[in-house]
């Protein structure tokens, strides 16, 4: 087969895994051994021996050469153009520099003198052993290159393995998100070839040319909103990284995954970007399918933060539709709620009257019948919110509220009046036909959470077994109330006294409410 001839597919993938195990693999010892050699040329100079140290100091130098071989027959960016003269010219290079590392370092071991043989004994066989490692390699490489199918690592599990991992691709580019893109670059050219990328890949692109633009679309709250922004590091004016820093500290765009983009490729300037927060870096010239595989990863990554950002929220609002604020603080300052005494609480309980005969009327239906307890139930939630009365629980049809928890109120009876009535209507409106009884008291109680799964806020007390009998007791289409609670609505309401012997309270008066006096 000759260099012109193109290798079979998984020929290719084998040839392709080969070099990036080579890679791996030589550049690993390569950096190790200029790291051992400088240790050893460190420790050469505590001592006296002065050839010693001129010997470790030539070694530092040639491992260093070393590297700069490995790192250029490893690139293929650098190799893709090599014939086979210079490829085997750079491979003796590398053959030269290793055997002068070993050659050197089985010297020192020979005559160094004895006051140097324990200081340089563990950086010396360091050092011997990398060099010897990449030498092996080295072999490795040349054998490949001669024959390639003795290569260790081309074998049928490999082939397949790459096939799979091709196939992902293929899939995951089908499957891949699109999204609207902010590209922020100054050079027209490069610009416009990015942009036509993306436009292939089915994103829809916004283009500006400078950082304040970019800036400005990102403070506009127009929709739809960008989704990613690909970011251009060297721009006159404003800098990429200086935009990037701008993104990241308003919390409005700080979740924006941003990608920069530049020639630039220096280590410096590519840990700088990601540690002031960019997703990922890519170079000039930009590949279309590198861009494709960045873009649909960052997306990925930002859907799913979007996700569980919308979960939480859900979850946010689900807590605080069952317990109060000040609980929800309590909560997240101190992880504990503890039970709270409060002296001066309104509790109201509410049943629907007729939902039982209702149910079993249309039992066959029970979607139906929970679907306006539903909206019934909501149009109570509703009512309480808004006359700032905080709806503690739902049991079965029975509806159960109070007011004077979360903050004092000066008349709580006065306030579960109101909103009572206001179920009333509530109740009139819907088209059930059904009525209700609410019941009104007011007292001491005591606030709090019990158990460790599926817990509620609860109220316990006198105050809220008295509710619920009061509640009982009442007529439909009426709001009832104690008699310590109507004592709170002197010179305000007038209503009818009824003498009732309730469970738990004896013989007590109740009133129920008939009409507002002022």
């Amino acid at each position: 087969m000759t260099p012109s001839t193109p290798l079979p597919e998984a020929d290719t993938l084998a040839q392709s895994a080969w070099t990036a195990y080579i890679r791996q693999e030589l550049t690993a010892p390569a950096y190790a051994l200029r790291e051992y050699a400088g240790n050893l040329a460190a420790a050469a100079e505590t001592t006296t021996d002065v050839a010693t140290k001129t010997s470790a100091a030539k070694i530092l130098d040639r491992a260093g050469h070393l590297l700069h071989l490995v790192e250029k027959l490893t690139d293929p960016t650098l190799t893709a153009n090599l014939d086979g003269l210079a490829r085997k010219t750079l491979r003796h290079d590398l053959r030269g520099a290793a055997a002068y590392v070993i050659g050197a370092c089985e010297d020192i071991g020979e005559v160094a003198a004895p006051d140097a043989a324990d200081v340089l004994a563990e950086p010396l066989r360091s050092t011997l052993q990398a060099a010897k490692r990449v030498v092996e390699l080295i072999e490795q490489v040349v054998n490949y290159e001669a024959t390639p199918n003795s290569a260790p690592m081309v074998d049928d599990s490999l082939r397949q393995m790459l096939q799979q991992l091709q196939r992902g691709a293929a899939t995951r580019k089908a499957d891949a998100p699109t999204g609207r893109i902010l590209l922020v670059d100054d050079n027209e050219y490069g610009r416009d070839l990015v942009a036509r990328m993306l436009g292939n890949q089915g994103h829809t692109v916004e283009i500006v040319s400078s950082g304040v633009e970019a800036l400005a679309r990102l403070d506009e709250l127009r929709s739809p909103p960008i989704d990613l922004i690909l970011l251009d590091v060297l721009m006159p004016g404003m800098s990429g990284p200086e935009v990037l820093l701008k993104v990241k500290d308003n919390p409005a765009t700080r979740d924006l995954p941003v990608l920069m983009v530049s020639a630039l490729g220096e280590d410096e300037t590519v840990l700088a970007c990601i540690s002031a927060g960019a997703v990922d870096y890519l170079t000039r010239p930009v590949k279309a399918e590198l861009l494709r595989a960045r873009i649909t990863a960052s997306l990925e990554q930002k859907r799913l933060r979007d996700r569980e950002t919308q979960f939480q929220a859900r979850i946010d609002e689900l807590v605080r539709a069952i317990f109060p604020s000040a609980v929800i603080e309590e909560w997240q300052n101190t992880g504990t709620i503890k039970p709270r005494s409060h002296e001066l609480v309104g509790i109201l309980f509410l049943d629907v009257v007729g939902f039982t005969s209702y149910s079993e009327q249309y039992r066959d239906d029970p979607a139906t019948v929970i679907l306006l307890l539903q909206r019934l139930i909501e149009k109570f939630e509703t009512s309480a919110a808004r006359l700032g009365v905080q709806k503690i629980k739902t049991i079965g049809d029975a509806f159960m509220a109070a007011v004077g928890i979360a903050e004092s109120v000066e008349n709580p009876a006065l306030t579960l009046l109101q909103c009572g009535l206001a179920f009333q209507k509530d109740t009139l409106d819907h088209p059930a036909g059904w009525s209700v009884r609410v019941g009104i008291h007011v007292g001491p109680v005591v606030t709090g959470i019990l158990g460790k799964t599926q817990f509620s806020f609860d109220v316990w007390g006198h105050t809220v077994n008295a509710a619920s009998r009061i509640e009982s007791n009442g007529r439909p289409g009426r709001v009832t109330l104690s008699d310590e609670a109507w004592a709170m609505l002197a010179g305000c309401a007038a209503g009818e006294c009824r003498h009732v012997t309730a469970r738990g309270l004896g013989a007590v008066n109740v009133w129920d409410f008939t009409a507002w006096t002022k």
